[in-house]
């Protein structure tokens, strides 16, 4: 007799985190080319790559997917699965001074940090286009921590550029500054998210947002962390 009331109970408490969790889990849908980026692309880049550009650009016309396609492996536009080395993302993601920015200083709006990470993940999910996809790739835990990785004054003008809120405690503009917390990358491929406070010797001091310090041999570092500490690596 009492099993039908626990019953009962079990399937509500089943059915409140089959909702809780379908409300909070990412979609599953994969981008659209023609429905998710497409549009994003001909709002700020029709001017000088579409059909009806008077002077297409860089022969790139993002509003005919099958030529957009056709043009991927030219000068590696698109390599699917590797948005860091596709030519599309790199040059959308420059500050607008810096050298084949897209769009051209002066020359149109540029995409916002959310239209840049929708290019993103559709060049991760292999890039479909025409009902084709190549490789698949890994998208970043943040795209906020790309801009780690740059000299904090062009960090800073991204981060004006592209709306992005800069971390507390993280320098603006000071070149002479060291960045604050970063996601630092052992050989294992395990990361830490922590400030370099130190190098001493061969050991990194690193200190995390709880206030703990750790110290870390800079040899078992991967290569681009150890990239990172630059100068402050004695030689």
């Amino acid at each position: 007799m009492r099993l039908r009331p626990a019953g009962r109970i079990f399937r509500r408490f089943t059915l409140l985190v089959v909702a809780l969790v379908s409300a909070h889990a990412p979609s599953a849908r994969a981008l659209d080319y023609e429905k998710d980026v497409m549009p994003v692309l001909m709002a700020k880049c029709a001017d000088c790559h579409s059909t009806k550009a008077e002077k297409v650009k860089g022969g790139l016309k993002f509003d005919d997917p099958k030529h957009f396609q056709s043009r991927f492996s030219k000068n590696d536009v698109v390599i699917p699965g590797n948005w860091d080395e596709s030519y599309l993302f790199v040059t959308l993601f420059r500050p607008s001074d810096a050298k084949e920015v897209m769009p051209p200083k002066g020359k149109g709006e540029r995409l916002n940090l959310d239209e840049l990470r929708l290019v993103m993940q559709w060049i991760t999910e292999g890039a479909p286009i025409n009902g084709d996809k190549g490789k698949t790739g890994t998208m970043p835990e943040n795209i906020e921590d790309l801009l780690l990785d740059l000299p904090p004054d062009t960090a800073a003008k991204l981060r004006e550029e592209l709306a992005v809120k800069a971390e507390a405690g993280e320098p603006a503009g000071d070149a002479s500054a060291a960045p604050a917390m970063r996601t630092w990358t052992n050989r294992q491929g395990r990361s830490i998210r922590a400030e370099l406070v130190r190098v001493e010797g061969a050991i990194a001091v690193l200190k995390t947002e709880d206030g703990k310090e750790y110290r870390y041999p800079i040899a078992d570092l991967s290569d681009e962390s150890r990239a990172r500490l630059g100068k402050a690596v004695p030689q």
